[in-house]
């Protein structure tokens, strides 16, 4: 059962593995098609029902992809080449469904993009308080995700979204907050946007001087950075044209007219933004108008006109036919003046810009007297639509406003709530784990006190063990002078007399002589069992005398067998080792050093064999201690208070500690420990 059971893990783990390694092979194959039909729809010279077909295939296989970042980032792609075809709708759908996704999906720097696509399109149509709303929700996802430029950015939408339906508070109020988040960050493309939306704004409200300032600000930046890095491209034309434009409200026409000159000026900007070169052209045609200068009008007006119609932009041709009527009444040619003029308050109406209807009004109010009257009750009706208009504009804005102040606020509340239901859960948590610590220290701190009073004691008796092997050392030294004195005054005595009789008797043959030589030797017998006796005598007390420490050592190899019957203990000790002559505190350090590491072994070990070995050479003392049981990582696991206490005795004894271990081969201790400190 067990190996099946391991063959079946096995084999879901194989095919686990084979099913990642297919997906990510398919999402590569369908992401290769898709970048294909993106690609093939970017083709500007395919027809438009083949880019549309394009982009529907690349959705179609979009949507079998993974919501991820590559998902959301083809998805977006797929809505602009809708936006750049004319295909508005399809563009505010994909934008739809991007929403929902992200939403899904949790994704925040997509949801953002996606809110401020939203309000761009409704921007572009004009459709202002849900162009700022979503602007708005985009703000609010990026002042979450501490979004400095995607805050300011989107501050910069809302205050032109503002503008263009005349809540010149509200726009000022949004684009001096997205100053604020801009400097943080030193973006000076968002940086010069902002002060030109600031220029115009005070523009609008008459507030020329500050107008001017703000204008200057943003010139200075066009001048200074190379925004074309940013993807901005003319800043130094838009610039120019502002500060002409200021000029040119101010009265100022011969600064306007040099400041035009120089814009129209700048390099490749028909062809890069023919829009602008309309606009600053018809400005530099006015700025003459108004100095009187008529060379090469109205062809200036003419030329802005016919790029303005090419373009279709229908707020800008209203402009340029009340400017060619105006031109047309200061030259006196009247009809031409009526036509144009009557022209522009028709394609005004059109429009629903009622600032564009006024102007158009004006002109043809001024060229047109007899029908003053009739013009008069149009521009009040215009007039009080127009401050109708503004005011439910700034109310809904401000409510607007209001909300979002609100949700943020109450989001502010949740958190700070949230806040401190963490705080306490973690004051909580950290009291508890207080309390454990402290429990655990004092236990800890009185099981090392009782450890190091046994210790103590164990020393106490070593030391008194010490002290008798000293006393006994001083009754072994009094019988060995006992010894030698009879040796020399018994055992020597008796030889010399032997000897001297055996030599008179070596002169003589006879029988008495030969029975007294006999005598002698009888007593050369007795004389040298004393002297076997004695020696016997002296080997074992000099063996009891160097083998005292060995007999401690090896009573504590006896009971470590005792301790344990499945343990076989083996020790070898060098008899070379004279003991005697082994400073004290080497020995008893190298007592609690073996005792501790045999200890380790009864405890953790679960060892069946161990073998201590005792060798010299000729300035150390080695010692290896080796057990079969079950081994440990000695990178991973942290030493004890056992493997500290070995450590420490044997830096006291100016020695060297290897501990060799491995899971399940055992362990290996080798200790090197000099004679002489």
């Amino acid at each position: 059962m067990k190996r099946f059971f391991v063959f079946t893990i096995i084999l879901i783990s194989v095919f686990a593995c084979n099913n990642i390694s297919s997906t990510k092979e398919n999402n590569s194959a369908i992401q290769d098609s898709i970048q294909y039909y993106i690609q093939n729809a970017h083709n500007f010279e395919l027809p438009e029902n083949e880019v549309v077909q394009s982009l529907n295939k690349a959705q179609d296989l979009i949507k079998t992809l993974p919501r991820d970042s590559v998902y959301f980032k083809n998805k977006i792609y797929v809505a602009f080449i809708y936006d750049n075809i004319g295909k508005k709708q399809e563009f505010k759908n994909t934008v739809l469904e991007l929403i929902d996704e992200a939403i899904q999906a949790k994704d925040s720097f997509y949801l953002a993009r996606a809110y401020t696509y939203l309000g761009e399109y409704y921007a572009d149509n004009v459709v202002m308080d849900s162009a700022v709303i979503n602007f708005q929700n985009a703000e609010k996802i990026y002042f979450g995700i501490k979004d400095n430029i995607g805050i300011g950015r989107m501050h910069v939408k809302m205050a032109t979204a503002k503008h263009k339906v005349r809540d010149y508070l509200g726009s000022e109020k949004s684009a001096v907050l997205a100053l604020t988040y801009i400097r943080l960050e030193n973006n000076k493309l968002l940086e010069y946007e902002a002060y030109n939306i600031l220029g115009i704004t005070c523009l609008d409200i008459k507030d020329y001087e500050k107008a001017k300032e703000y204008f200057q600000k943003a010139f200075k930046i066009a001048s200074e950075e190379q925004l074309i890095n940013f993807g901005s491209y003319q800043t130094m034309a838009v610039s120019l044209n502002n500060l002409g434009w200021i000029n040119l409200k101010t009265s100022n026409y011969r600064e306007a007219l040099s400041y035009f000159n120089q814009a129209i000026q700048e390099p490749d900007l028909l062809q890069e933004y023919p829009a602008l070169y309309a606009t600053i052209l018809d400005n530099k045609a006015k700025a003459k108008l108004r100095l009187g200068d008529f060379s090469n009008l109205p062809n200036d007006f003419y030329e802005s006109l016919k790029i303005r119609e090419e373009l279709q932009l229908v707020p800008e041709i209203v402009n340029s036919r009340i400017n060619l009527s105006e031109y047309y009444e200061k030259k006196g040619v009247l009809d031409s003046a009526k036509q144009y003029a009557e022209e522009a308050y028709k394609l005004a109406k059109q429009t629903n810009i009622i600032n564009l209807q006024l102007s158009a009004i004006d002109q043809l109010n001024t060229v047109e007297p007899e029908n003053q009257s009739i013009f008069a009750k149009e521009y009040v009706k215009l007039t009080d639509s127009l401050f109708q208009g503004e005011r439910q504009v700034s109310e809904k804005f401000a409510r607007i406003e209001y909300e979002t102040d609100e949700i943020k606020r109450q989001k502010e509340q949740l958190a700070a709530q949230n806040r401190n239901i963490i705080l306490f859960a973690l004051l909580a948590v950290f009291i508890v784990v207080l309390l454990y610590i402290i429990r655990d220290q004092r236990s800890r701190n009185k099981y090392f006190r009782l450890r190091e009073e046994q210790q103590k004691a164990n020393e106490e008796i070593y030391s008194m063990m010490l002290s008798q092997q000293k006393k006994m050392d001083e009754v072994v030294l009094k019988e060995k002078q006992r010894i030698g004195q009879e040796l020399h005054d018994g055992v020597l005595g008796r030889l010399f007399g032997a000897r001297l009789n055996l030599d008179s008797l070596n002169k003589k043959n006879d029988e008495l002589a030969i029975a007294g030589r006999n005598h002698y030797i009888s007593e050369l017998k007795f004389i040298e069992q004393d002297i076997r006796e004695i020696s016997h005598e002296l080997s074992r007390e000099k063996f009891a005398l160097i083998n005292n420490f060995v007999a401690i050592l090896t009573n504590l190899f006896e009971e470590q067998k005792n301790l344990s019957e499945a343990t076989d203990l083996k020790y070898s000790i060098d008899q070379a080792i004279k003991w005697d002559k082994v400073d004290n505190d080497l020995k008893i350090n190298l007592y609690r050093i073996i005792q501790e590491s045999l200890q380790n072994i009864n405890k953790y070990a679960k060892a069946k064999n161990v073998s201590v070995n005792l060798l010299k050479d000729a300035e150390h003392l080695h010692v290896t201690i080796i057990d079969d049981g079950i081994g440990f990582d000695v990178s991973k696991k942290s030493k004890g208070i056992g493997l500290q206490n070995i450590t420490s005795r044997v830096q006291t004894c100016k020695g060297t500690f290897e501990l060799k271990s491995n899971p399940g081969k055992g362990t290996r201790i080798t200790i090197d420990l000099p004679f002489k400190k």
